[in-house]
Order: structure tokens, then sequence, then C-alpha cells
């Protein structure tokens, strides 16, 4: 969590997060136009920028999603409740990818190997579910419903991230590291935190567990003053990727 405010101290670190937000927009504004659901999201190709853009920019990304989608709400006029929700999905979205290689793997390079493979799994399954997940518990509170939102913004961050984020590290991982642009090769080590190894699989358990709760018509309609523990929900989500992943 250090580097999300370190960050800004560089100014390299500043134009990346400017960089990554205004290409996210670029991306998103086009498909707009073909909702899923009216003003909450729609069909995302570029869902798979974040995801990208966190191996190699770290912090930036989060930041670059969190405002680029931002900007794209108020851009393509579906800015509403949900975008606020939608920012802090959208950070985590673009943090957990690079936390989880530097806790599991210790560098990109590692993706290409066997273990590399079911690590970033692991990656999209996690980061897409914390992207949905606090998304979908917002906007539930303003009659949209829960279970079609957080399976729609799922299936469609990892299926396109699947597809296309191994299509963008080999083109365009190499000159990036070429260029001296990685997070890690502009922050100093110590504005860096720490990796914890059990950290993710520990957020992973909390977010299916959460998801359970309010999924499961027993188990929700056993919780008294729901929407306010949704509200505990999403902001205990947030707090736990970026503390402990």
């Amino acid at each position: 969590m250090r580097e999300l405010i370190r960050c800004w101290q560089h100014t390299r670190m500043i134009v990346l997060i400017a960089l990554c937000a205004a290409l996210y927009v670029a991306v998103l504004l086009p498909f707009k136009i073909v909702s899923i659901i009216p003003g909450i999201t729609e069909i995302r190709p570029a869902a798979a920028l974040p995801v990208f853009f966190s191996f190699f920019f770290g912090p930036a990304a989060a930041w670059g999603a969190a405002f680029g989608n931002t900007i794209g709400d108020v851009l393509g006029g579906t800015i509403g409740p949900g975008t606020i929700f939608g920012f802090f999905g959208n950070l985590l979205y673009g943090f957990i990818p690079y936390r989880i290689v530097r806790s599991l793997l210790g560098s990109n390079d590692k993706l290409r190997t066997a273990t590399g493979r079911f690590v970033f799994v692991f990656i999209v399954i996690l980061a897409s579910g914390m992207c949905a997940l606090p998304i979908a518990l917002g906007v539930d509170l303003i009659g949209i419903p829960f279970g079609i939102v957080v399976h729609t913004i799922f299936l469609n961050n990892t299926l396109v991230s699947f597809i296309l984020v191994p299509l963008l590290i080999a083109a365009l991982g190499q000159r990036i590291r070429g260029m001296n642009l990685g997070y890690d090769q502009i922050l100093h080590s110590d504005e860096i935190s720490t990796s914890r190894k059990i950290g993710p699989f520990l957020v992973f358990g909390l977010m299916l567990l959460i998801y359970l709760v309010r999924i499961l018509p027993f188990l929700s309609s056993a919780i008294p003053f729901l929407n306010l523990f949704q509200v505990g929900f999403c902001i205990i989500l947030v707090f736990a990727a970026l503390l402990f992943v």
C-alpha cells in the first residue's frame, strides 16, 4: 500500500498514471454504446488493460484504472452512484496483479513458467472478483440486483484478461522494461511495501465468504440491516486488499 502514496513523488510515475488513465478511457468510450447494464457496465475489451499495466507499472496502473474508469463514466454519460464504487473496484483491479506477482513469483519473467501460468489464472480471478464485488455490493443499494452485476463484471474481466493480457505481455513487455518504465525501475525498494505470500489467499477467502453471504438467500436474509452491512463489506474488502495482498 505504501507505493500507492509514494508513487506521487516521482514524475515518471505521475506520467504513467496519466497514460494508464488516458488509454483506459480511450478504449472504454467506444464500447459505452454496447451496454449490458445501462449506467453500470458494458462490454469491455479495455478490462485487459489494468491487469497488463499492473504487471509493469504497479501502483500507476491502480490509480490509472480508478481515474480512467471515473473519467470514462463522465465522458460516456454513465456517471452515477455506481461510479463511486467503480473507483475503488478499479483501483483494486489495477493494484492486485503486481502485488501477487511480487509475493508469489518475484518477477514478471516467471509468468512464463508452469507455476507462473497457474498464478496468472489466480491473479485474474482474484483481481476480477475484487473489482466486481465492491461495485455489485454498492449498486445493489440503489436497486440494481447484486447477482446480475457481480457475475457480469466478473465474467467480462476474466474472459477478456485471459485472452488479451498474454498477447499484450508478449508484444510489449520487453519494450517497457527496455525503456526503464517498470515501477520497480522507478521506485526505490524501500518505497514498495513488503509482500506476504499468505495475503492473497486470505483476501481470496474473504472475498468468497462475502460473495456467498450475499448471493445465498438463506444467509443474506439472516443479516439484520443488510444495506449497512453491505457498505461495511465494501470497506473491509478495500482495506483487506490494500493491506494484505
